[in-house]
């Protein structure tokens, strides 16, 4: 009775913290940074005071347009699914026509709801239960993720399958024997998260082997192993088109602003780096700009190719594997803000209730204070202890006979989330901050994983 009141507890205190952000006026949101236009603006709805990038405030009404859309820019996305069920749903409560931002956070805040609803019910009978309960309800409704359940950006996608896909791993790890349908669930939310944004595309390198070496082997169906090895095979193939089907714009642009946003600012060398590119040494004149900067060589070396043909995001990757210690040393940069939850320059609010351009919203925002005070001193370390949990669960493996699932799960878990930090730093150089948020995400994800962990060590019959 008493874990039923929890439950119940947990469910309306989550319920609350959303609505009160996400509806009470002045609602709360983030603001547009340029890609709006590649979700809503595939259902021909465009902001209601026209253009296309407004960072200060939140533009909470769109009206019917087809001007709005950019198709060169757009790419099938998980997050059609949300922003196409809004879409229907604002026909039916709508009484202009206008769509209402309100009606995207509602959609996103239900999904969200249900999936945390699942997360309490399979974690029900662990030991650390209290801990991961109360531990998701101030991570997952921290002001730094749900600001993004009243906005058309594609993060919503990537954190809404991420969470869907963890549960399911937990539900997996607690039955003795895989069966088809849980299978087919994780395969499921794995290639939907896979689709939500082209940075995800590297983690289906990893979620590949898992699903078919690891999952396959925890049935005794050789029709489910056998499963789980399509499976596997089916999520690399997604990651790779995932990856090609990149719009070409969005690529290009990324790879201009890696070479001038970030090799040349940090190089002790432009020109020479500029010559191992391919590149015109004298282009270190033009270093610090960015593919929309006013002073830009954007739109001349993509018309001539030498930014899209010659020079591409895996030339630039290759760039930095080739060099380890140039590779570290734009890790060492990116520090300062790779632990914090908020968006550079995107405001919060409308612009009626008066608050300034670029206002940020500091209801609820306790764990984003987290990131930006603790996790800011010990990233570095956290980075490095990343890979341990896959090298125990390797070890484990190599000298136990029956390996442990929960091991061989965290170990994927924070593989992941080294990938989807390396993907966010080294796939763009701008807006940085945002393109983390996966990797945040899976990284609160681990933080839990590891802290149930050791309360379920040091308390094996209470916590």
């Amino acid at each position: 009775m008493l874990q039923r009141g929890a439950f119940l507890g947990m469910v309306l205190a989550a319920a609350a913290i959303l609505s009160y952000q996400l509806f009470v006026p002045p609602i709360i949101g983030l603001a547009d940074q340029g890609d709006f236009r590649r979700t809503i603006g595939k259902f021909d709805y465009g902001p209601e005071h026209g253009g296309s990038l407004n960072i200060g405030w939140v533009e909470r009404k769109y009206v019917p347009s087809q001007n709005f859309r950019s198709r060169p820019w757009e790419q099938v996305s998980s997050e059609y699914l949300f922003t196409g069920a809004a879409v229907l749903l604002n026909k039916m409560v709508s009484r202009d026509g206008n769509f209402d931002l309100v009606v995207m956070g509602f959609v996103h805040g239900i999904v969200f709801l249900a999936i945390f609803v699942r997360f309490l019910f399979v974690t029900r009978d662990l030991r650390a239960r209290v801990f991961l309960w109360l531990g998701a309800l101030v991570i997952f409704t921290d002001i730094g993720y749900t600001a993004y359940w009243n906005s058309f950006y594609e993060e919503p996608a990537s954190g809404l399958f991420a969470f869907l896909l963890l549960t399911e791993s937990i539900d997996i790890c607690k039955r003795v024997s895989i069966s088809g349908a849980s299978l087919a669930r994780w395969t499921l939310w794995a290639l939907l998260l896979l689709f939500a944004k082209p940075q995800n595309a590297p983690l289906g390198l990893l979620l590949a082997p898992f699903c078919g070496a690891v999952l396959g082997a925890r049935t005794t169906s050789q029709r489910v192993r056998a499963g789980a090895w399509i499976a596997g095979a089916g999520l690399a193939v997604a990651a790779g088109v995932a990856f090609l089907t990149t719009p070409r714009e969005l690529k290009d642009a990324a790879t201009y602003g890696l070479v001038f946003m970030t090799i040349l600012p940090e190089s002790k060398n432009p020109a020479a780096d500029l010559e191992a590119l391919g590149l015109d040494p004298h282009f270190q004149d033009y270093s610090g700009s960015g593919p929309w900067s006013e002073k830009t060589l954007y739109p001349r070396l993509h018309d001539s190719g030498e930014i899209g043909r010659k020079v591409t995001l895996l030339t630039v990757d290759w760039f930095y594997i080739t060099r380890p210690a140039r590779l570290w040393r734009h890790i060492k940069t990116m520090l300062p803000v790779s632990t914090s939850l908020r968006p550079e320059w995107s405001g919060n609010f409308e612009p009626s209730p008066g608050h300034p351009a670029g206002a940020r919203s500091h209801t609820f925002s306790f764990w984003s204070a987290v990131h930006d005070r603790v996790l800011a001193r010990v990233i570095k370390f956290v980075l490095v202890a990343l890979p341990i949990p896959a090298v125990l669960a390797l070890l484990l493996r190599i000298r136990a006979a029956k390996p442990s699932l929960w091991l061989d799960s965290w170990g994927v878990l924070a593989l992941c989330c080294l990938a989807a930090f390396l993907a966010a730093i080294f796939g763009d150089a701008w807006d940085n901050v945002r393109h983390l948020y996966l990797f945040h995400l899976l990284l609160d994800a681990c933080l839990l994983a590891a802290g149930a962990s050791i309360l379920t060590m040091l308390f094996p019959r209470h916590a």
